[in-house]
């Protein structure tokens, strides 16, 4: 049985959804309600705990052989989380232990990043075979901001909009998952999962508008209006973002698919193709 932690949220579910037709799947959640949406989606077995509790993360590592370790978005508390799944999981034996990291960790601008790679640096001395993703932004991230694409033919972002970014679709992410999971000879392997090369959001604006067949313009947003629709945050993650805004308007966040389509054997999707699926999609559900 593979247990995936963090396993609520749109990286848990997506990997839940491919890794399930494949493998048994053990999702740690936080709360009661993601039962039965996870165990629908494919989950075997559902364990509802605190990632800093030492007892519910030994009874959920029985029986698991490998982990897939998601922290909750934005966890004030990401690497002392990592030390104890890693501690538990070294207990329990385990023989596999991912880690879902980010597209480059090394930046301490991001604290949020760097904070991912102390976990790294602890995976790396725990002594159980391990592998490190590390995606790009999702193409999924430009879905809460669909309706100004569509109704105003505009794409926001809270930053430069000439700065280069890679992207990734969550699907080609989760795939890969499965397959570091399932796949012999991934251990011992740091993996930057790209699906694009590195574009600005002017170009990937012209992207979705060829897709849509209408003028869509990149323009960049000020701070203070994006924390006006940032809805209900943490004063840790709102600072956070605007930190990370910050640094993305300077240096923007890329890298290369080359690793991800050896890893898929294929071509990772587009940009285009994404937009393509998910007109597609909008327009079946109507």
């Amino acid at each position: 049985m593979i247990l995936i932690t963090g396993a609520s949220g749109k990286t848990g579910r997506a990997l839940i959804i491919d890794l399930s037709k494949f493998e048994s799947v053990c999702a740690f959640v936080h709360h009661d309600g993601h039962v039965s949406g996870l165990k629908s989606l494919g989950a075997e077995r559902v364990i509802v705990g605190d990632l800093r509790d030492e007892s519910a993360l030994r009874s959920a590592m029985q029986d698991v052989r490998t982990i897939y370790h998601i922290c909750p978005n934005m966890n004030p508390d990401e690497a002392g989380i990592g030390k104890r799944v890693i501690s538990e999981a070294q207990k329990a034996g385990v023989e596999h232990f991912v880690y879902h990291s980010v597209l480059h960790p090394q930046t301490e601008k991001m604290y949020h990043h760097w904070q991912k790679m102390r976990v790294e640096e602890m995976v790396f001395e725990s002594g159980i075979p391990f592998t490190v993703l590390q995606p790009a932004p999702y193409m999924q991230n430009f879905l809460a901001i669909w309706k100004s694409i569509v109704e105003d033919g505009v794409l926001h972002v809270p930053y430069s909009v000439q700065s280069r970014f890679s992207f990734v679709d969550l699907e080609d992410v989760a795939e890969a998952a499965r397959l570091v999971l399932t796949e012999p000879n991934h251990n011992n392997s740091i993996y930057e999962i790209i699906g694009t090369r590195p574009m600005s959001h002017v170009v990937a604006a012209e992207i979705i508008g060829r897709v849509l067949n209408k003028n869509v313009r990149a323009e960049r947003e000020e701070i203070r209006d994006w924390k006006l629709r940032a809805g209900d945050m943490s004063e840790y993650a709102l600072e956070n973002l605007v930190k990370m805004f910050e640094y993305y308007d300077q240096w923007g966040l890329s890298g290369n698919p080359n690793v991800l389509m050896w890893i898929l054997k294929r071509e990772p999707v587009s940009l285009e193709l994404f937009i393509e699926r998910i007109v597609k999609n909008k327009n079946a559900s109507h």
